[in-house]
């Protein structure tokens, strides 16, 4: 498996507007919060950057005016208690009430963005999931959650406040000493110019070291998930350098990164260098040269300090932009993917009240294969029959079920139940109506009540042991630790295979669909196991339309029809004992039988 990089933006621009578009979405639901956090800000900074200098060089003013002392402190009263009061508001109230508004807006859109990236996931075909590492997923999701949060973060406390610092800084100074604040405009200008182009440098690294540490992950979540094979074939140190391999991939492109950089750190000091001169040159000649009065010259020094820390935070914004873009470039790509699998627009709920399936001349091919798998195939199965679908390993069992759950959609033709097409209903009440039990079981990390409960979360206590004790799964449950409240570990390794799928048609029991897909439900278990659960899904079939895949043959002898499939094809169909005495393919399959299990 590998990921998709077809995925990744094609150029940095788009990946900009169409990340900046996904935040604004979840964000502006919480439009108040946000306002809130815009307005408070700039009376923070104009307490900051205004009222305070301005009340610290009026007290420096007045104490410069060598008074007596009664006056002194006389004049010195109302800038002091305007001082303090402007620090008390400030640090007490407004403050905290910027903070509160942006942390609310914060957690709220990132909680919305989960759920949103999570329901496009989950909402995409199977062949999307087919195709990439469900740990590099996770790794996207995340970082695209957190990518919000840095730039949200960036605005309130860097990008506008320094906007908005400069602005005041230019405004106060524009009326004592012009050319200084003319001085600041181009400072200003020149400054964002380089730092803009140093951003669209270095953000096809920033997007590059994304990639690679989403497959990094990818692979480290693909190897501890196999990890028993890993073990089993002693294989540690071969994983062990595959992973090297992807994290020194990872380290390489973070020392691209390192390097520009780098570069651009020595750029933005040696301004930051120019700017410190000319602060020590305005101190010693500035009241000389230029006839600025000591409280003019202390508040340009101090907004001199001001703006040399606001241009480093410029510069830290643009470096954080492009980790923040950059991480989310791969998300923002899949969330402007169109999904494979949609409803249609008006799409109603699936109704089925007796169960009749067709496969209506059918045709399909998998994106990534060089034949289609079905061509003009139609298939009839009557309300309430039992189907057997038997063949060899890439006959078209497993996809012909997978079509009708639609995990993919049908190229051409169509697939109708109770003469409703499956394309025109709703994918969800179309598996509402399905019960599915897949080849390869996989649980949740959960109870086993959970697990068995999942299709019908309201079921009783009484109905999930019911369900249990129908697919023969009661007593190996009742003898584990917690019994069904056992959590089963990560895909139900905690299980055998043989438990594992007793709980899978225990849980396809409990749903009691009126449709009933089986796709060799019964391959990992023993023979006593199956003879055991036999009878079970013989009643779970009594009328109910089923289809069985199975390589156990012995699974399918019973059901009323057998469909013998060859690429794609039905080239044989009938009962057990009437395609036996056909001698035909079924009977060959059946004859190369050992133990009951179909030797391929």
């Amino acid at each position: 498996m590998v990921d998709m990089t077809k995925d990744k933006p094609k150029n940095q621009s788009k990946n900009v507007r169409r990340t900046l578009h996904y935040f604004w979405n979840a964000n502006k639901k919480y439009k108040l919060y946000t306002a809130g956090a815009l307005i408070f800000t700039p009376l923070v900074i104009f307490f900051r950057s205004a009222i305070i200098p301005l009340c610290f060089a009026n007290m420096i003013d007045i104490v410069s005016r060598d008074l007596p002392q009664e006056e002194l402190i006389s004049a010195l009263t109302m800038p002091a208690a305007t001082l303090l009061i402007a620090v008390f508001v400030n640090y007490m109230i407004i403050g905290p009430l910027r903070l509160w508004c942006l942390w609310q807006a914060e957690i709220s859109t990132m909680r919305d963005l989960g759920a949103q990236v999570f329901n496009v996931i989950s909402a995409q075909s199977m062949q999307f999931h087919n195709n990439r590492f469900s740990g590099s997923l996770v790794s996207q999701t995340n970082k695209f959650i957190s990518a919000y949060e840095r730039l949200a973060d960036e605005f309130i406390w860097n990008i506008y406040p320094v906007t908005l610092n400069i602005l005041i800084i230019v405004i106060i100074m524009a009326t004592r000493a012009p050319l200084y604040s003319i001085s600041v405009v181009l400072v200003i200008i020149f400054f964002m110019v380089v730092a803009y182009i140093w951003f669209k440098k270095l953000a096809p690294l920033n997007e590059a070291e994304a990639s690679a540490s989403n497959r990094a992950t990818g692979q480290l979540a693909d190897s501890i998930t196999n990890i028993q094979s890993v073990k089993s074939y002693a294989r540690e140190s071969y994983e062990n350098k595959r992973y090297f391999k992807y994290i020194d991939k990872t380290f390489m492109a973070s020392h691209n990164i390192l390097i520009a950089d780098t570069k651009r750190n020595f750029f933005f000091d040696s301004i930051n260098i120019v700017l410190m001169g000319v602060i020590v040159i305005l101190m010693m000649f500035g009241q000389h040269f230029f006839g600025l009065s000591i409280a003019t010259l202390v508040l340009a020094v101090n907004y001199s300090g001001d703006i040399i820390g606001d241009l480093w935070s410029i510069h830290s914004v643009f470096k954080s932009l492009n980790r923040t873009f950059g991480d989310a470039a791969e998300m923002t790509a899949i969330l402007d993917m169109e999904d494979d699998v949609v409803d249609l627009p008006g799409a109603k709920k699936l109704s089925v009240s007796h169960g009749e399936i067709i496969f209506d001349h059918i045709s399909f091919k998998h994106q990534d294969a060089k034949s289609p798998i079905f061509n003009e195939f139609t298939l009839n199965i009557k309300a309430g029959e039992r189907i057997g679908l038997v063949g060899v390993s890439g006959s078209g069992k497993t996809t012909l079920t997978k079509l009708l759950l639609r995990f993919a959609d049908v190229n051409r033709g169509s697939i109708l139940i109770d003469n409703q097409n499956i394309k025109n209903v709703t994918q969800e009440s179309l598996r509402k109506n399905l019960a599915y039990v897949p080849q390869e079981t996989s649980l949740f990390h959960r109870s086993i009540a959970e697990n068995i409960a999942y299709g019908k979360p309201n079921a009783s206590q009484a109905e999930i042991e019911r369900a249990a004790r129908l697919a023969n799964a009661h007593e190996f449950i009742k003898d584990l630790p917690n019994g069904y409240n056992t959590l089963v570990g990560e895909r139900g390794v905690k299980l055998s295979g043989g438990q594992r799928q007793r709980v899978a048609i225990a849980r396809a029991i409990l749903k009691d669909a009126p449709v009933l897909v089986l796709d060799e439900a019964t391959s990992a278990l023993d023979s006593e196991s199956e003879a055991l659960i036999q009878d079970a899904l013989k009643k779970l079939m009594d009328n109910r339309t089923s289809l069985v895949i199975a390589h156990r043959l012995s699974t399918v002898a019973n059901l009323d029809r057998i469909i013998v499939l060859d690429d794609g094809k039905i080239i044989e169909q009938g009962t057990h004992h009437e395609l036996l005495e056909k001698g035909g393919a079924y009977s060959k399959l059946w004859s190369r039988q050992s133990g009951a299990f179909l030797d391929e």
